[in-house]
């Protein structure tokens, strides 16, 4: 297994091979559709808040609702990533992104953004958020 901490750097990316199991600790972003979409049209980050040499988890959160109404995020598993493949390449691109973590894969524009820019994308099992969430 592959211990990695965030900021990662290019060659640590570039070391890995397909195949290869991952740990990740630090700083791991969680996005989806809409901050995608704003970024690639775009949208700024908050200030002090950077991707660069980060990682972008494409994350469903699973939520509960408490006895007294709140709500408490249990876990939080990946979701599809194809539907990020219309942004994701800008973002690794403009961001400095190492590494995408989701579902199912990307398509052929991300796979080139991380082959130019030094960023993998890394398979999270579905359907396994609470057994993820004890590790």
């Amino acid at each position: 297994m592959t211990h990695l901490t965030t900021p990662i750097s290019e060659s640590q990316i570039r070391a890995l091979r397909v195949g290869d199991e991952v740990a990740i600790t630090g700083v791991v972003f969680t996005g989806r559709d809409a901050v995608h979409k704003y970024l690639h049209e775009g949208g700024t980050l908050p200030e002090g808040v950077s991707l660069r040499d980060g990682v972008i988890y494409h994350c469903g959160p699973v939520v509960l609702k408490g006895e007294a109404g709140q709500w408490r995020v249990m876990a939080a598993g990946p979701t599809t990533s194809t539907r990020e493949e219309p942004y994701q390449h800008q973002i690794i691109r403009e961001h400095g992104v190492r590494a995408v973590i989701g579902k199912g894969g990307m398509g052929e524009r991300t796979r080139q953004a991380c082959h130019a820019h030094g960023c993998v994308y890394l398979h999270a099992v579905g359907g396994a958020a609470q057994v993820l969430a004890s590790a």
